[in-house]
């Protein structure tokens, strides 16, 4: 057991007291003095005791009641009984463990917060504004209707919008936590806390940053400490808690450089002092192999800061109650409004903004000086590491309440004690070892049979060798018994083999190891290992059935932990990856990475993860391609989707790309109706210039004819105007003719 703090610490004030290195040592030792209370020892002890029945063998025999008044009798002699131990303490946990090890689950990030709810309502909003536009103003309908995917009422508008909404958001926070517990192992994660959680009743897992990358793994009950004083089965109403590890001089070196000369000379000193170790030791259970490591305490605890916060306006119009002029708020004095509600006024009596108390996280990771002065070094505590936690995981919608990077769940807790599956079969355990070692006593002990003759009726004329032949070869044998008086005096049989007492022995074993199996739950039928053939199978069933639901507990806890650790995947994974552009665009890519880092609102948008029991990957994969092959014969899918899909995805990934369809296929039908409309354009434009090129020649033709006409008549005008002139000419002519005649003399006869 890890040293306990041995001088008594009084809490900082955390209203008063700066909030120093000093400040932050006291606090984190005051929180190691619950390692002293009576709970955690029982905790701890305990742990250790269903260890040594997991592990079997000479583990279970490590009490005193079971050693000396069991092996020695009362003059202190052995009885000649063996250790012997039916183990049925592993293949209740390794039944628990099989069945996490299938068990298989789906995590899916929903958005909880304001914007993100926000922004869907006003997609929604302006869409249906657009097709109100287009239903009164026939002007703009082609303009709308090109630009926006809108139905012909607002109804259909709805559906539309329902049916092709996706939140790219959401989607890219899931891709990342998908990529995080990839990378953490969290398969392995499973695994290990459903061990820690069977053995000693509490499953432990905690995330972290360490150099820009988010780490997160099981840990240890047996290194972890809580306040005691938590109701909460997940003990997130604890005050404190924190776990200590030991960790080799060169690490601690490297993670920590700014330690001074002494401070490395006291840890160097502390490693070669190998004996130094002993007391951690809890009856030789605890840790015996620590070598030349240094325990090191990394301490958790709720503290309080003062904040201001007041009401302003958010993106959307809407009063929003946020902390003002804070580096993590984008909200200034400029921005506060003045509430209109009077609960709120009230509240602010008057004033625009208010101070209030906040939870925040601070931490303390350290050597405590009792640790390090038994290995001759200097007499203080080595503070490696201390100050407000990064990377908290708090909500915009809860900006006061702050949450611990340990995610735990207990399988029973009542006012900080922990129980386990295992507690009550201990003890029957026990019974059965000690019946198995009697019996073997009784074995080792037992002998064969016989026949007992006495001697007076042995006939000296055959003598003893005579009746051995012929009891060797079951023939009859003849005694006198004028000296015994009769045969039953002079004949009998003796035996020492095993008896009927012995036997019922193993009956007894079977009835503890049957009431063993209905405590926690996993009985034969479940493991498979029911003697007989002739089981019926509804009784098989049952037994299951009784088994499953002593066991549902359980599995509640271990999907209760996976929650809250896919949860601070989302929340504080997506900020140290935000912090880190490269390994994001590498875990969503670069449109996922703009998704996230695009705005501080989507940084700090709150999601919430809901864990359920599901059909194994396989399984998933399959039911995934048949619904393909369906979607693919309706026609909702086409080839292209089909083969991105098939064989790797499930019902979730193939609703989403089945939205993402439908959307793309709107928007396909608009561009074929723009397309379809634009050619129906061209060719009634062509149309009509053909049929203005066809006018234009036939009203050329008719001017053609008109002048061909007009220049005929012309012609045949002038021809006879030609005549006439002609005519007239002759005419004149002729009229001269006959007034010069007559005015000339007459000729001399």
């Amino acid at each position: 057991m890890p040293l306990f703090i041995t001088s008594s610490t009084v809490r900082p004030n955390r209203l008063n007291d700066k909030k120093n290195k000093d400040y932050h040592t006291q606090y984190a030792r005051w929180c190691m003095q619950s390692m002293n209370h009576p709970l955690y020892r029982n905790f701890v002890t305990k742990t250790l005791i269903n260890w040594s029945f997991y592990k079997g063998g000479d583990g279970q025999w490590i009490f005193e009641e079971d050693l000396e008044s069991f092996f020695l009798d009362e003059s202190g002699d052995v009885r000649n009984r063996l250790k012997i131990a039916k183990n049925l303490i592993r293949p209740m946990v390794e039944q628990y463990v099989g069945n996490a090890v299938r068990l298989a689950y789906t995590a899916r990030a929903r958005a909880t917060s304001d914007f993100a709810i926000n922004e869907r309502e006003s997609e929604l909003k302006k869409l249906k504004f657009a097709q109100g536009v287009a239903a009164n103003f026939d002007f703009a309908e082609k303009t709308i209707k090109d630009n926006f995917v809108i139905g012909n009422t607002p109804e259909e508008t709805e559906d539309i919008f329902i049916n092709s909404w996706v939140d790219n958001h959401e989607r890219d926070i899931n891709n990342l936590i998908e990529y995080i517990s990839n990378d953490i192992n969290i398969d392995e994660i499973k695994v290990q806390c459903t061990k820690h959680l069977a053995i000693s009743g509490l499953g432990l897992y905690k995330g972290e940053e360490v150099n820009g990358r988010y780490i997160g793994d099981f840990k240890d009950p047996l290194f972890y400490f809580w306040d005691l004083s938590a109701k909460k089965p997940d003990l997130s109403d604890s005050e404190y808690m924190g776990e200590w590890r030991y960790m080799d001089a060169p690490s601690i070196f490297e993670r920590y450089p700014h330690l001074t000369n002494d401070e490395r000379q006291s840890i160097e000193r502390y490693s070669q002092n190998e004996s130094a170790e002993i007391h951690r030791l809890v009856d030789n259970y605890y840790n015996t192999s620590v070598g030349s490591k240094i325990p090191v305490y990394e301490v958790y605890w709720k503290d309080m800061e003062v904040q201001e916060y007041g009401y302003v306006l958010d993106d959307y119009g809407y009063p929003y109650f946020a902390r003002i002029n804070h580096p993590d708020s984008k909200w200034k004095t400029k921005d506060v409004i003045e509430p209109q509600n009077d609960v709120y006024q009230d509240f602010l009596k008057g004033e625009k903004t208010q101070k209030i108390y906040v939870d925040i996280l601070r931490y303390c990771i350290f050597i405590p000086k009792e640790e390090i002065s038994s290995g001759g070094g200097n007499y203080e505590d080595i503070v490696l590491e201390y100050g407000e936690a990064p990377y908290q995981e708090k909500y915009t919608i809860d900006p006061s309440s702050v949450e611990f990077p340990y995610k735990a769940y207990t399988w029973a807790y009542d006012k900080g004690e922990v129980l386990s599956p295992l507690d009550d079969a201990i003890q029957p355990q026990r019974f059965i070892n000690r019946l198995l070692s009697v019996a073997e006593s009784h074995i080792n002990n037992s002998r064969g049979t016989g026949s007992v003759i006495a001697k007076d009726a042995v006939d000296p004329r055959d003598g003893e060798e005579s009746i051995m032949r012929n009891i060797n070869t079951s023939k009859p044998i003849f005694v006198d018994t004028t000296r015994t008086g009769s045969v039953q005096n002079s004949v009998g049989q003796y035996g020492s083999n095993l008896g009927q007492g012995t036997m019922s022995l193993f009956n007894v074993i079977k009835e503890m190891q049957i009431a063993m199996q209905d405590v926690t739950g996993i009985n034969e039928a479940m493991t498979g290992t029911q003697g007989g053939s002739d089981a019926l199978v509804g009784v098989i069933e049952s037994q299951i059935q009784r088994g499953s639901l002593v066991q549902e507990p359980f599995y509640y806890a271990l999907t209760s932990i996976l929650r809250q650790a896919y949860q601070h995947m989302s929340e504080v994974g997506k900020r140290v990856y935000a912090d880190n552009p490269r390994r994001l665009a590498i875990m969503t890519g670069d449109r996922g990475m703009e998704h996230i880092i695009m705005t501080k609102n989507v940084q700090l948008e709150d999601y919430r993860v809901f864990v359920e029991r599901d059909e194994s990957k396989k399984t998933a994969r399959q039911n995934g391609n048949s619904l393909l092959f369906t979607l693919r014969q309706a026609g909702l899918i086409d080839d292209l989707v089909f083969s991105n899909l098939f064989n790797r995805s499930n019902s979730d990934d193939i609703a989403i790309a089945l939205r993402e369809h439908q959307q793309d296929k709107a928007e396909m039908v608009k561009v074929n109706e723009q397309r379809a409309a634009a050619a129906q354009e061209g060719q009634a434009a062509a149309m009509a210039q053909e049929e203005n090129a066809a006018a234009n020649r036939q009203q050329a033709a008719m001017d053609n004819d008109n002048n061909n006409r007009q220049l005929d008549r012309d012609a045949e005008i002038d021809k006879t105007m030609m005549k006439e002139v002609a005519k007239n000419t002759r005419d004149e002519m002729k009229y001269l003719n006959e007034q010069n005649n007559a005015q000339a003399p007459p000729p001399n006869i």
